[in-house]
């Protein structure tokens, strides 16, 4: 390991009536023994700190049920300083509506993607950077209610259900690694390479500077 440092943004949950921000223990797992640290990101629309982000070497936007203003700070910081982030579900639409300038009410609903157990079929585009890992037919869980309708340059699709869902969006060239996916990898069991790759970014990063 490098000394490297991961930023995953919480989760906002209620549990027992008491708010709590929130890390996916599968995200942990998937990570482990590839980072130094990993931090939690606390923010609010009122409570947004720069100097915090500027201590993370990759940036994790996981899933959630709200988009707020923030999110979208974060994407910009990561575009604009060479940081690596993937977004996940919640992290993917933030991506995508980043990339077109748009907010949370442009996201479209879908009736068939939400069904706990089941998988859905997606397909991955050939000239794409995931294709380096996933088959051309990929399945993948349904867990999610809305799905982002459009996706803007310099970002690009990267995978598409049978349905038409982007499922996967990336932005990725010399000074940029950004990779969203609307399925949730870190409760999959065959993604560690996806991980892996991201800390490989980080530290061909962190080796430039």
């Amino acid at each position: 390991m490098d000394n490297i440092t991961i930023g995953i943004v919480g989760r906002d949950e209620i549990i027992n009536d008491k708010e709590y921000k929130v890390v996916t223990k599968n995200n942990l797992k998937y990570l482990d023994n590839l980072c130094n640290y990993i931090g939690l990101f606390c923010y609010d629309n009122n409570n947004f700190n720069y100097d915090v982000l500027k201590l993370c070497d990759g940036i994790i936007i996981q899933g959630g049920n709200d988009i707020y203003d923030y999110h979208y700070k974060i994407v910009k910081y990561a575009v604009d300083n060479n940081i690596p982030l993937m977004g996940i579900c919640l992290g993917h639409q933030v991506v995508g509506l980043y990339s077109g300038a748009k907010c949370e009410n442009d996201l479209v609903k879908v009736n068939n993607h939400y069904l706990l157990n089941k998988k859905h079929l997606v397909n991955i585009k050939k000239d794409s950077f995931l294709s380096k890992f996933l088959s051309d037919k990929y399945y993948v869980n349904s867990r999610h209610l809305y799905k982002v309708d459009k996706v803007c340059a310099p970002f690009k699709v990267s995978a598409v259900s049978d349905d038409n869902v982007i499922e996967a969006i990336e932005y990725i060239d010399d000074n940029h690694f950004i990779l969203s996916f609307q399925w949730h990898l870190e409760d999959m069991d065959d993604m560690q390479g996806i991980y892996n790759y991201f800390i490989k970014e980080i530290i061909k990063r962190k080796k430039s500077i």
